[in-house]
């Protein structure tokens, strides 16, 4: 089982929180507490998720359950009726413990689904983490032009070794995140799409034996969603000390910014 992330909600509402949090990151509109008037009466749905692909909208609601105890029958008798009058494509019941056995056969030949929070990530995976490295490709800029291998932008034009060694000391400090970064690119999941993601916590040796400082807070994490949004934070911040210490993005504010000028050999201007 592949799951997002290794931290168990403390609460219930860190697993509503937790459950929103990975339909946004699936790229879906997402609402919290959510009063809906019904024919029946008002009802309060813990998430509900629209999902929009190719002008078709497909409606989610989630009902976030995190007891001790198994879920009964009852409750999904009730979120059977709140999932008719709703409209809704699908429905989950989000267990901390699991659900007794007359609940799932409450849920049978419905498009309800029954599930623990793991069950819940590992059926999101794909979607999730798609459309995560996607968000972080777009949200990084041109991080990972300094890591690839036709060389470090601007570095030709350094004039003395004083200026070349602090390029050295940044590029250095974020090689960390270069290298993990191209196993989450998207464009190298486009070209192995059946390809299971790198196994966490990440085998940092090898960059360590090139001297290579790794954070610790990278080197622990075991959970998908941690690890992707600290490379993220980490690249962000690399992105702005890279841009100051290569001489063709230096003191250029961020609007003046365009993605050739990050290029290793960025074409002359007329």
């Amino acid at each position: 089982m592949t799951l997002m992330t290794s931290i168990e909600p403390q609460d219930w509402r860190d697993l509503e929180n937790s459950v929103a949090g990975i339909l946004q990151e699936c790229g879906m509109a997402v609402q919290q507490q959510v009063h809906l008037p019904l024919p029946r009466g008002a009802v309060d749905i813990d998430v509900l998720a629209e999902d929009t692909v190719d002008g078709i909208t497909h409606r989610i609601v989630c009902e976030c359950k995190n007891w001790r105890t198994n879920v009964p029958q009852e409750k999904v008798h009730a979120f059977r009726t709140i999932m008719q009058e709703t409209g809704a494509n699908r429905g989950y019941i989000i267990s901390r413990t699991g659900f007794q056995a007359g609940a799932h056969d409450a849920a049978q030949a419905t498009n309800i689904e029954l599930v623990t929070y793991a069950q819940f990530q590992e059926r999101y995976f794909q979607k999730w983490f798609n459309a995560r490295l996607w968000s972080i490709e777009r949200a990084i800029g041109n991080f990972n032009v300094y890591y690839e291998p036709l060389g470090r932008p601007g570095y030709h034009f350094l004039r003395n070794d004083e200026q070349r060694a602090a390029y050295d000391a940044v590029w250095s400090k974020y090689c960390f995140a270069g290298t993990m970064l191209m196993h989450f690119s998207p464009y190298t999941r486009m070209v192995a799409a059946n390809q299971p993601p790198v196994p966490l916590p990440l085998d940092v040796r090898e960059l360590e034996r090139h001297g290579y400082a790794v954070p610790e807070d990278v080197k622990a994490a075991t959970g998908y969603r941690e690890l992707l949004a600290l490379l993220e934070t980490y690249a962000r911040e690399g992105l702005q000390e890279l841009r100051a210490v290569n001489p063709i993005t230096a003191g250029k504010a961020e609007g003046e910014f365009d993605e050739e000028l990050d290029a290793p050999m960025p074409p002359a201007r007329r």
